[in-house]
Order: structure tokens, then C-alpha cells, then sequence
């Protein structure tokens, strides 16, 4: 079995060769990383309503990409996920990742996404990371 950590174009989250993924297109910044979200309704859960596994993967992508773009290959060792407020599909929202703390193998992350129009927090995330090499 092959163990290593390949990245390519096919994630379910940010690759752009995955024909029933999410396709975010994940840009850094000064902080860390964030993405304009839009989502169809084959990824809501209730009518209209994103599915929780949607928006947790969501928030995993962006910790992990936060950590990418910090020089960090990593895997998630721990999600731990608050929805504070339903997620619309067809609605434009913002996502963001960013690093608190690095240790010898652990990252600890974070991850929000807001409501594009009035920055009210929908659901955030407090991940931990392990290093891979």
C-alpha cells in the first residue's frame, strides 16, 4: 500500500479534475487562506440547506491549505466543528483558514466561513494537523 501524501487535481474539496467535487479555489493572504464559496444543491442536506459534512469539509480544506501555504505538508488528526447558522445553497459566502500555533509534529488551525454580505459567523472549526514529510 502506497502511504505517501500525493497531491493532485482531483480532491474532492479543491480539485478542479473532480467532476462532483466542490472545486474551491482556495487563494492565500496576508493571514492565511480564504475562497468565495457558492454552493449547488447537490451538496445541501434540507431543502436549501447545506449538508453538515459539506461545510466540515469545508473548514478542514481551509485549515489544511493554511498550513500548505505556510511551507507545512499536513493531515488532519482532529476536526472539532460549531454551525452556528444554517448555510444556503446559491448564497456567496467566505471561507477562511489560518495557523495559530506550530509544534514539532502538530499544527494547530483554524477555520470560519462567513456570510459573504454581513461577515456573520456560520460555522467555525479548531483543527489540529499532523506533519507528513
Amino acid at each position: 500500500m502506497n502511504s505517501e501524501f500525493l497531491m493532485d487535481n482531483k480532491c474532492f474539496a479543491c480539485g478542479n479534475e473532480n467532476p462532483n467535487g466542490l472545486k474551491l479555489k482556495i487563494i492565500e493572504t496576508q493571514d492565511g487562506v480564504e475562497s468565495i464559496i457558492k454552493l449547488h444543491p447537490e451538496f445541501q442536506g434540507y431543502s436549501n440547506i447545506a449538508h453538515g459534512g459539506i461545510i466540515a469539509t469545508i473548514l478542514d480544506e481551509m485549515a489544511v491549505w493554511a498550513a500548505h501555504k505556510k511551507g507545512y505538508k499536513s493531515a488532519t488528526a482532529e476536526l472539532n466543528v460549531r454551525i452556528r447558522k444554517p448555510m444556503q445553497i446559491g448564497i456567496e459566502y467566505l471561507a477562511r483558514g489560518w495557523v495559530d500555533n506550530v509544534r514539532q509534529k502538530l499544527i494547530q488551525a483554524g477555520a470560519e466561513i462567513k456570510q459573504n454580505d454581513n461577515e456573520t459567523i456560520v460555522a467555525i472549526a479548531r483543527v489540529k494537523l499532523i506533519k507528513i514529510d
